[in-house]
């Protein structure tokens, strides 16, 4: 006897999980290794830095200042 077919239920979720697996897994991976070498880069920059750090500390503050107004939420 042949096996049944899938449902199309079955099949799209299938084809989703194909997605996921291939596709999305990857991307966020990629991703998420981006984001942690970015913070790493700039805690190496701020550490070697040749400003003092009342001026770095400063610098900083402006800069979340003006991400905080972009986005228009409280940044903590």
């Amino acid at each position: 006897m042949s096996s049944p077919e899938p449902t199309p239920e079955q099949r799209i979720a299938a084809f989703w999980r194909a997605v996921d697996e291939e596709l999305l897994a990857p991307a966020r991976r990629y991703l998420q290794g981006f984001r942690v070498g970015l913070v790493l880069g700039l805690a190496v920059a701020i550490l070697v830095t040749p400003w003092r750090g009342e001026s770095v500390r400063g610098r900083l503050a402006a800069i979340r200042g003006r991400v905080c107004r972009c986005r228009r939420r409280h940044c903590g």
